[in-house]
């Protein structure tokens, strides 16, 4: 006579799915969105607009710093590295790296950054936004999709 498995392990066998996808947010692959920030703590907000077109599609990305001090030197002229996903998976960065050579007493904090982008080719694309700060610490922004439409 055969034995049958233990039910322990059947059950198992079944609720294991159930359990990874329980414990799976349900916005994975998603753009994250901002939530508010921490009273006295910096945020970086992305925003995208529009965000879906037809190709040639030239879209406006703007990132708004707060929670920072207009003084604070940690990000007087912060590192900005805007990071895209493209439809193929690719990762692309442009950063720019100006130093703060002014005096502390006339260190001045920006708080928007504003990048203007033409996509042409078809696809979703991924945009992040991340300040490098002089203590070498990064921040980074929520992540917006853009969907590029074909015109055929």
């Amino acid at each position: 006579m055969e034995e049958s498995p233990r039910p322990g392990i059947v059950a198992s066998l079944f609720l294991l799915p159930l359990l990874f996808a329980v414990a799976m947010p349900a916005d994975a692959g998603r753009p994250t969105v901002a939530t508010d920030p921490e009273p006295g703590k910096p945020a970086l907000h992305l925003s995208v607009s529009p965000r879906h077109g037809f190709r040639p599609l030239t879209l406006t990305l703007t990132g708004e710093l707060t929670g920072v001090d207009p003084t604070d030197a940690q990000f007087c002229h912060a590192g900005v590295e805007w990071e895209s996903r493209t439809p193929t998976s690719l990762t692309v960065v442009s950063k720019e790296d100006p130093k703060c050579l002014h005096p502390p007493e006339q260190v001045q904090v920006q708080t928007t950054f504003t990048k203007v982008v033409t996509l042409s080719r078809p696809g979703i694309y991924v945009y992040r936004l991340i300040l490098h700060r002089r203590d070498g610490d990064r921040l980074l922004s929520n992540t917006q999709e853009v969907t590029v439409l074909d015109n055929r």
